[in-house]
């Protein structure tokens, strides 16, 4: 009678220990999953869904190390992964399913606008959100883009409907800085693609030779010589 007591007490101390480490586990995971938007506008509220299953563990120390989550933005149904280490060395790996809701303001057109339109504030309106935003919605409008194509009315704005607008133009005249160590050489010249800030564009200067330039701002480029 004795061991038989002796056992059951000791299935519901291990059955204890393994409760505590996974709510242990589900409290990192929310954890983890909010510190990686910890710097996005609008609040992320994350929580746990299920208990997560466990590896065999026959040890002292174990410790939770975050690997991934399955989704850049932390919204509707998503899971974390991590590396169950005992005693020092791995003995596993614990996915946990969580659930995440955004809370925010996202931006939308107030009338359709035409494509490659530059919005104005009185054309976008900010709207109060909170759910599963579309992937790569806006919060404002960024600075130096268009709209790739044409929106209707009421439209929520995301990433993928802008484009860079083209500082250089193919076929416009450009003013080329052509730096060699020290040496800054100014020249007119032609564009023989369009970029946009930063993007890398061919030119054809004025003794028919071709070279790659940087956008440095409208009608601009610089040409590094010999790099």
């Amino acid at each position: 009678m004795r061991i038989l007591v002796a056992l059951l007490l000791g299935c519901l101390a291990c059955a204890g220990e393994g409760d505590n480490l996974v709510g242990q586990l589900q409290s990192e995971a929310v954890a983890y999953a909010q510190s990686q938007v910890q710097n996005a506008g609008g609040q992320y509220v994350v929580r746990a869904t299920r208990p997560p299953v466990l590896p065999r563990i026959t040890g002292a120390e174990v410790r939770f190390e975050p690997s991934h989550l399955s989704k850049r933005e932390p919204t509707g149904p998503f899971f974390a992964v991590f590396r169950v280490m005992v005693d020092g060395r791995l003995a596993g790996n614990a996915r946990v399913e969580l659930e995440g809701r955004w809370t925010g303001t996202l931006l939308r057109t107030k009338d359709s606008l035409p494509k490659k339109a530059v919005p104005t504030d009185e054309q976008l309106e900010e709207f109060p959100f909170e759910g599963n935003p579309p992937p790569g919605a806006l919060t404002t409008f960024p600075a130096g883009y268009r709209l790739r194509a044409g929106m209707p009315a009421a439209h929520v704005l995301t990433h993928a409907d802008l484009e860079p607008i083209p500082l250089v133009n193919t076929g416009e005249r450009v003013r080329i800085s052509v730096h060699s160590g020290a040496l800054i050489i100014s020249a007119d010249a032609t564009a023989r693609s369009n970029g946009a800030l930063g993007d890398k564009v061919r030119v054809e200067l004025p003794t028919r030779k071709w070279v790659q330039g940087i956008v440095t701002g409208s009608g601009e480029a610089m040409v590094a010589w010999g790099n």
